[in-house]
């Protein structure tokens, strides 16, 4: 599978929502959140056959096939054609940005191509495809940009270095966004989640641990509510808040 499928007549009736990175544990449940409340979805990765599959699934929630779209992040020769084909084809109400990569720290010790994967992927390749949505929503007065950061972006730890940077960078970019973007009638949200039980977080154990249906559901209500930073579950809003109050020698103690 290349490019668009399931796509009906150019620019539908009922505007879409866009989800990058779509058979991801977060993105999948908040589409089946959104197909629950009867939205319209186009589902973006990089898997055309996991992207059908769960085209397939939603199917039975929403009575039609959502459209599927096999999009690269890192493709960035590519993004501003796609981002045409996509616009050309579908209205859009919002897009949700869930994108993402974690390699132990130590394999990106030892192999800077993760490094660079982990930073391309989590920060450039998402800020570069959500400014083409800015424009998009900016010059229509009307949209949502919803993106999936980290709480590990709050404060850089040795453990997740690269990671951390990244997010730290996209909460920032995000950040920026916002400011960019007021007054437009444009809403740009940024979700902090904590540890949530996906492929990313395999090997993690942790009682803080979340399901991604109780995040899907956070981020959805956010979305609704307008509510611009979420931390999901709320606890993580305070766990970080302790651990940025840390004065700096005694954070480099820690093994945290």
């Amino acid at each position: 599978m290349d490019g668009m499928t399931g796509a009906g007549p150019a620019h539908s009736a009922k505007a879409g929502i866009v989800l990058f990175g779509a058979t991801s544990g977060i993105a999948r449940a908040v589409a089946a959140r959104f197909a629950a409340a009867g939205e319209s979805l186009i589902l973006i990765g990089r898997d055309g056959a996991a992207l059908e599959a769960m085209a397939l699934d939603l199917e039975k929630t929403l009575g039609a096939k959502p459209a599927c779209i096999v999009w690269d992040v890192l493709d960035f020769p590519g993004h501003a054609a796609r981002f045409r084909a996509l616009t050309t084809v579908h209205s859009l109400k919002g897009v949700f940005m869930a994108a993402g990569i974690l390699f132990p720290q130590d394999e990106c010790d030892r192999d800077p191509e993760k490094t660079r994967l982990t930073l391309e992927t989590n920060l450039t390749g998402p800020a570069v495809i959500l400014d083409m949505f800015a424009g998009y929503f900016r010059q229509r007065g009307s949209g949502f940009i919803s993106c999936v950061s980290s709480v590990a972006g709050d404060r850089g730890r040795g453990k997740v270095l690269a990671y951390a940077a990244a997010k730290a960078g996209l909460s920032a970019y995000l950040a920026g966004l916002r400011h960019r973007l007021a007054g437009t009638g444009v809403f740009v949200q940024t979700v902090k989640p904590g540890f949530v039980r996906t492929r990313m977080a395999a090997g993690v154990k942790s009682r803080l641990m979340a399901e991604p249906d109780r995040v899907a559901l956070d981020i959805t209500t956010a979305i609704r509510d307008r509510r611009e930073v979420i931390y999901t579950p709320w606890i993580w809003k305070w766990i970080m808040l302790i651990i940025k109050s840390i004065p700096a020698p005694v954070f480099r103690r820690l093994k945290l």
